[in-house]
């Protein structure tokens, strides 16, 4: 399923660019860039303390857009995935992992700075993810479970060049989980298995699927904070108008019944090869079960310096 997803992903940016390169009047831009980032350090009778460790993070972002007159559509596909090695005998340690395709089409109705629109976007993880606290053998997220994938209909506003705000108030979020043990555990929002409490035998299995529909609000900046400095953040919010649940993840009432995913991305340019990256997201879903603790907020930062090529 990998193979066959990376592969639709890599024909169809392919046949796009193809596309736009044989138009006699090209209505195609798209660019991106390319990067790895290494470090590694090594210990011999350092008193202070300390373990051998490699950490690779690859990442890749692209972006394809189209524009004829009233209509535009655009496409990004961002992807990284990063490891950190400290006994090559055991299995690494996931510390970055993601999927993120988005498409949208907008109809221009007051010059450039309204559109009527329509977006996807689907969201997944390459590999498996564990819960390293206690051991690499406790998986908790595998390929397609969790994916993400929003279909809606709204309005985009774009007062400026490196800001937009768009607004779906008919979206449907379709939630999968592609693995039957965290399907039965109910993971990520998905109805659980039905369970004997007496012999613990599954009767029915967990659902793999959860449907919503609601409203989704996307806000985008891509600013030039300085020269050479890029600040990139992407806020996403989901509010189902079916739910019908009335307690959360952890049996307790709801306490916000808004989703929040905010991505942040701080690119700093040494030169054309080299540069500095900080990553910082924040989930909150209360339908997901928290790993420790009773907090629904995730946090995940990553500070990566390495190579990159930008594709033109």
């Amino acid at each position: 399923m990998k193979k066959i997803l990376l592969s639709l992903t890599a024909l169809f940016l392919a046949s796009q660019i193809l596309f736009a390169q044989e138009t006699e009047e090209n209505k195609w831009t798209h660019g991106g860039f390319v990067g790895l980032n290494i470090s590694q350090s090594h210990f011999s009778n350092w008193t202070s303390g300390g373990q051998d460790n490699v950490n690779g993070l690859g990442t890749f972002k692209y972006n394809l857009n189209y524009h004829n007159g009233k209509s535009k559509w655009d496409n990004t596909l961002d992807m990284a995935l990063g490891y950190s090695y400290f006994d090559f005998d055991k299995k690494p340690l996931k510390t970055d992992d993601r999927f993120n395709l988005s498409s949208l089409y907008g109809y221009d109705v007051i010059k450039d700075e309204l559109y009527i629109t329509a977006n996807l976007n689907f969201q997944t993880q390459f590999a498996d993810g564990f819960d390293y606290k206690n051991d690499s053998t406790n998986k908790i997220s595998t390929f397609l479970a969790p994916a993400y994938l929003t279909v809606g209909i709204g309005a985009q506003y774009t007062p400026a060049t490196w800001f937009s705000l768009n607004l779906a108030p008919a979206s449907g979020r379709l939630t999968i989980v592609n693995d039957q043990d965290l399907a039965n555990a109910g993971a990520f929002g998905v109805k659980g298995a039905l369970i004997d409490p007496e012999t613990g035998e599954i009767l029915e299995a967990g659902s793999k699927f959860r449907m919503e529909l609601g409203a989704q609000l996307i806000a985008n900046i891509n600013y030039e904070i300085f020269k050479n400095v890029i600040l990139s953040s992407k806020l996403i919010v989901f509010y189902d108008y079916t739910q019908s649940r009335t307690e959360n993840a952890l049996g307790n009432p709801y306490g916000c019944r808004f989703d929040f995913d905010w991505d942040n991305a701080l690119v700093m340019k040494v030169n054309n090869w080299l540069n500095c990256n900080i990553t910082a997201r924040l989930i909150y879903d209360e339908d997901i079960k928290p790993i420790e603790g009773e907090s629904f907020l995730q946090f995940k930062e990553v500070l990566s310096v390495g190579i990159s090529y930008r594709i033109p």
